[in-house]
């Protein structure tokens, strides 16, 4: 069979055929009449019985430029025609093929460009190609394909033309003649500009009001141009990304016009002009009793309006307006009528009066609460009757909350304050009696009060697990969703991480100032837009505490096991091709999603502590499958190797993502979408260097950094927090912060010593070539001791274990052998032996040195260890899902955790 050969033929490819021969190459030349080349990638996987021979592209290049592009690289020269909607398939030759490749772009008649990587998957940019008369900018979207060794590069236009009016709109830059068409209801439009002016002459056919210029290079939302009173007028946006930039023109709709100003006075003209221009040229006047939309007369100027009126006069700004009154003769009003920004000019208290009240939040009228105590999702895979993970969504520890007089709703007190009443409320059970001036308690927790240092009734509660409120009123509309906790956990045999995702505990020198927050608050106000479709989103707040995800290779196939159907593959293909032939370059350019106004949309900063471990951990029965599969991870360690890097475990390492912001603008639900994963995602990427730091094989230098800034973070930023509650918590803050600073650095110095003791082991362990003792070192290892007795304690049990093991395993290893593999497995149980009788005693005397720093870093710590919200799903051999029984799940556990115990069950059995 090393002889044979396999005679390959690619049909229709750039219209015509191509044929090759695969040896045991591992790459395949291809070849067509009349003569050219093709290199062809090879990943061979040999599994008992046959040979897997996957056969793809490195790159498939999709040109959406509408022009002639040219690929160079070292000796590879390719075409890619302006025409050809296919996917070009894309090679560097195989001498390189696991390095930093790089390659570079000709567009049409420009010069090559300098060179850039296409291996960094996710990532979007810019190329630029120089031109003789003009220089063109290329977007470029790298992503990775279902099939994960094969990444799909597409080329764009980096500006783009949309117009969803129903008017042929001209545009052309500043200085030039040219004018560029763009058709009503149209597909997104190339537009290469030719000088570097950055600003934009647009016109509507037919129009004969003067074209209005744009900055293209800066981001517009909603900006109405004005045109005559034939057509009135339209809005231009203007979305940037990295690798491209959208221009849309639209219709007009309610509330894009920047101001309605009113001349509600009996006898004053109100005259206005934008700061930017000339008040002789722009100036206008509003007659008393009259009413007029305005926007900017100079789109590219300040958007600031100068208004004067009789002898008062101020500037308007468009996202807020002050509410100013003069001598009680003149007032000026900003509010919303529907969606529109409506500025008021009244000589009437009255109506100022009014309109104030308006704009404020109104008392509900109906209120709808929903509370969930605690909830809980089973994940069980039918196919081979295992429970893979538990999540579950709790509720806290008890609160204590008092009313206080004029309120209506009941407040937590702070962890300090409640830790205390919690105390005392013990005794008093206990005891009967308690001598307490400052609170009144009863055994059943009714009728109890604050007596001091103000009079107001207190209750022993706790925080639901889920709680939804919705309260309504006649111009507004409130919607609350808080989540306590949710805590996932693997529930495979052995997990190397058996709590996979849930909330990061903070230290109580940190809390116990401030009352207990659930995981994740959503709160969401809306306003009424009067006759507008358009929804106003007055506020939206989202708030996420710390957060730490755990994963290893194990739970992340039994994920791809349970959600990954039979037929994926061509599916994820066909999906593959769609993407390469989807009409139009970019999303947002497709978008015909309804309109919102957002005042205030605010989404918390992101802290998320990962940790992933290339191990399978417990009894996998499908290992060898696993080992030898096509699958991501596999994939994603060949990617990495064409770059230079290497995937190895990664222990503790945190991406801080910033806030998101919005304030006053208008988009769509897929534009809100689109810019919040971007952000983040954006961040995420540019923090990668984070997981470079914290490879395994090196201990985790980063743990040692970031647990020295997080004192500094802590100093810098609890201060600024205690400063906006009052000038008592200020001084609180920076106590904190010293204690913080003192705690990180202890721990992250003791941290590092004990991943680099860590890594060293785990090497050693791997000499050994015995699973089952390197299964039961990384199942003792990955349980944090609490402090550091046990740390010591655990090191020199350890240590005394590794000897025994050692001694003992110079004879059972051999016998084990014999008794699975013969002869052969008997030689190999005494090679295992002898290399274990020194690689044990070694492994475990690393150990623990590594568990007693681990002992260090837990006593610097002061957050709480995670405790199993309940045992694994115990499932009977019929395989039927049954209600839960924790006794039986309990057993299960047991059984498996113990083999010993499994040997004396099953003799007293017979």
């Amino acid at each position: 069979i090393n002889r044979s050969s396999l005679a390959l033929r690619l049909l229709d490819y750039l219209s015509q055929d191509w044929t090759a021969s695969y040896g045991s190459i591992s790459f395949i030349v291809f070849q067509s009449t009349p003569r050219a080349d093709l290199d062809i990638a090879v990943h061979v996987v040999y599994e008992a019985g046959r040979m897997v021979v996957a056969i793809h592209s490195p790159y498939w290049m999709v040109n959406k430029t509408g022009r002639l592009l040219q690929y160079k690289a070292d000796d590879i020269h390719r075409k890619h025609a302006l025409d050809y909607d296919m996917p070009l398939l894309f090679s560097f030759k195989p001498r390189n093929f696991l390095q930093n490749n790089k390659v570079r772009l000709m567009i049409s008649d420009s010069e090559l460009s300098d060179d850039f990587s296409l291996d960094t998957v996710g990532s979007y940019g810019d190329v630029k190609c120089k031109g003789r008369y003009k220089d063109y900018l290329v977007g470029v979207k790298i992503d990775a394909c279902s099939f994960s060794l094969t990444r799909i590069v597409t080329f764009v236009p980096f500006y783009l033309l949309k117009n969803r009016t129903k008017h042929v709109i001209l545009i052309s830059e500043e200085g030039q003649d040219n004018w560029t068409p763009a058709p009503p209801e149209q597909s997104t439009i190339p537009f290469w500009p030719e000088k570097d002016t950055k600003r934009l002459k647009i016109r509507v056919e037919g129009c004969d009001a003067p074209p209005r210029t744009i900055d293209f290079t800066r981001p517009e939302n909603c900006l109405l141009l004005k045109l005559d009173n034939t057509l009135g007028g339209f809005i231009v946006e203007v979305s940037l990304s990295e690798h491209s930039a959208v221009i849309r023109f639209s219709d007009y709709h309610d509330g894009s016009a920047p101001f309605l100003i009113i001349n509600h006075t009996k006898t004053q003209v109100v005259e206005f002009h934008q700061s930017s221009s000339q008040k002789e040229v722009e100036g206008q006047e509003l007659e008393p009793g009259k009413a007029l939309y305005y926007t900017w007369a100079e789109p590219t100027g300040s958007r600031e309006l100068c208004w004067n009126c009789g002898s008062y006069s101020g500037s308007l700004k468009n996202e807020k307006v002050t509410n100013p009154s003069w001598d009680g003769k003149l007032f000026l009003i900003s509010f919303y009528e529907g969606l529109q920004r409506v500025v008021l000019f009244t000589e009437e208290r009255s109506i100022y009066k009014m309109l104030c009240e308006s704009e404020k939040v109104q008392l509900a009228e109906q209120e709808y609460s929903l509370s969930l105590q605690n909830v809980g999702v089973s994940l069980v895979n039918n196919s081979n009757s295992q429970e893979v993970s538990f999540i579950g969504i709790t509720s806290s520890d008890v609160v204590w909350e008092s009313k206080p007089k004029k309120k209506s709703r009941w407040k937590p007190l702070s962890i300090k304050e409640a830790d205390l009443l919690e105390d005392a409320y013990n005794a008093y059970v206990e005891s009967g009696s308690v001598d307490n001036l400052i609170v009144s308690l009863s055994p059943g927790g009714v009728d109890m009060c604050v007596l001091q240092p103000y009079d107001a009734p207190l209750r022993r509660n706790y925080l639901p697990g889920v709680k939804v409120e919705y309260s309504v009123s006649p111009r507004q509309k409130f919607y609350r969703v808080k989540v306590n906790r949710i805590q996932i956990q693997n529930q495979l045999p052995g997990a190397i991480f058996p709590y996979v995702f849930f909330p990061v505990k903070l230290p109580k020198s940190v809390t116990m100032d401030s009352e207990p927050k659930p995981m994740t608050d959503i709160s969401i106000v809306t306003r009424t837009a009067g006759h507008s479709d358009i929804s106003r989103i007055k506020y939206f707040m989202v708030l996420i505490q710390e957060m730490d995800l755990k994963l290893d290779l194990g739970f992340l196939y039994a994920i791809l096991d349970l959600f990954t159907p039979e037929n994926a593959s061509v599916e994820l293909f066909q999906k593959d091709m769609d993407y390469g032939l989807a009409e139009g370059a970019t999303a947002s350019a497709c978008d015909n999603s309804p309109i919102s106004l957002y005042e205030y949309f605010h989404i918390s900063p992101i802290k998320l502590h990962l940790s992933l471990s290339l191990s399978t951990g417990g009894d996998d029965g499908n290992k060898e499958k696993r080992e030898s599969e096509l699958i991501p991870v596999q994939s994603l360690n060949l990617l990495l190797k064409s770059i230079g890097a290497t995937l190895t475990d990664v222990q503790d390492v945190v991406f801080k993502l910033a806030f998101f912001q919005l304030n006053f603008q208008f988009c769509t639900y897929q534009e809100l979408q689109r810019e919040v994963t971007g952000h983040y995602l954006k961040q995420a990427i540019k923090q990668m260097y984070v997981l470079v730091l914290g490879l395994d094989v090196l201990g985790n230098p980063f743990g040692l950094i970031r647990g020295l800034s997080e004192g500094v973070e802590a100093f810098f930023y609890e201060p600024y927090q205690g400063a906006i509650q009052g000038p008592e918590e200020f001084v609180e803050g920076m106590a904190l912060g010293v204690k913080a600073l003192v705690g990180g650095a202890v721990g992250g110095i003791a941290g590092a010593a004990s991943r680099i003791t860590g890594a060293m082991a785990k090497g050693v362990a791997a000499i050994t070539m015995d699973e089952e003792y390197q299964q039961k070192r990384r199942e003792a290892m990955n349980k944090q001791p609490s402090g550091l007795k046990e740390g010591l304690a655990r090191g020199g049990k350890g240590l005394v274990s590794g000897f025994v093991s050692g001694i003992t395993g110079i004879v059972t290893k051999p016998i084990k052998g014999a008794q699975k593999e013969g002869a052969a497995g008997f030689f190999k149980g005494m090679g295992k032996g002898l290399v274990g009788a020194v690689a044990r005693p070694t492994g475990g005397f690393i150990d623990m040195v590594s568990s007693t720093f681990q002992g260090i870093k837990r006593a610097a710590e002061t957050s709480q260890d995670i405790e199993s919200l309940r045992p694994p799903r115990f499932i009977h051999e019929d395989g039927v899902i049954r209600p839960y029984k924790e006794l039986e799940g309990l057993g299960s556990q047991m059984l498996q955790v113990c083999p010993l115990l499994v040997r004396i069950v099953l003799s007293l059995m017979s």
